[in-house]
């Protein structure tokens, strides 16, 4: 199944879509270059092994399609992929990978892929992908929609959940008051080692290490007012 954005098609050279191969296995890397190579309507402009070899060869060649394993020596495709979309390059992804779980499908997605499929698509399911992406399509088979569905529902949920609850906000506003924690703990009718464990969920979720720099970066989130 495949979502149009309603882009015009890709320009060719001598009518075929360029495209890129980048896969570690040579056995798969080879055969579907070859493949590539004998169909009329594409022309491998380069297959490589290496996510770095990859990421220069898209930079240099700007093939229209690259078709990109994840898993990448020296720089893997979530890697490569993020460069590609950061630089504005024009050419768009295929990702093959032998792992379709909805976290990985949406991490490749967020990242600028354009197609996902499974290393035991058919080379006719990978060609139709690549003309459909070539064309300013989206391409999702309906094997991973349910999943890639709730990974987005489940992201959401953790995105619209509040970073501190109610009570380490209570417990951070009295340490941005220079209280301790047995001060904070009558404060609070709590004990002492409840306060030390909030005061950890705290560092923790803010990604900090002590209290300093907690406030402080509470204080630039908009959690403390």
């Amino acid at each position: 199944m495949t979502e149009s954005l309603g882009r015009p098609d890709a320009p060719r050279v001598d009518g075929r879509l360029t495209v890129l191969v980048a896969d570690d296995h040579p056995v798969y890397r080879d055969g579907l270059g070859r493949e590539l190579h004998n169909h009329s309507g594409f022309e491998l402009v380069a297959s490589v092994s290496g996510g770095h070899e990859a990421l220069e060869a898209i930079r240099k060649l700007r093939p229209q399609v690259a078709v990109l394993d994840l898993r990448l020596p020296d720089l893997d495709g979530m890697a490569v992929l993020e460069a590609v979309e950061a630089e504005g390059l024009p050419t768009r992804v295929v990702v093959l990978s032998a792992f379709g779980d909805s976290a990985t499908v949406y991490d490749a997605f967020s990242r600028g892929a354009r197609a996902f499929l499974l290393k035991a698509s058919t080379s006719h399911e990978i060609f139709a992908a690549v003309r459909a992406v070539a064309r300013g399509e989206s391409v999702i088979p309906t094997a991973f929609q349910t999943g890639l569905t709730r990974e987005i529902q489940a992201r959401r949920g953790l995105a619209e959940r509040p970073l501190l609850s109610p009570r380490e906000v209570e417990v951070l506003r009295l340490a941005a008051e220079g209280r301790s924690a047995s001060e904070m703990a009558a404060e609070l009718s709590l004990s002492v080692a409840t306060i030390k464990s909030h005061l950890q969920r705290i560092y923790e979720r803010l990604e900090v290490s002590d209290r300093t720099a907690a406030v402080a970066s509470a204080m630039r989130r908009g959690l403390l007012k």
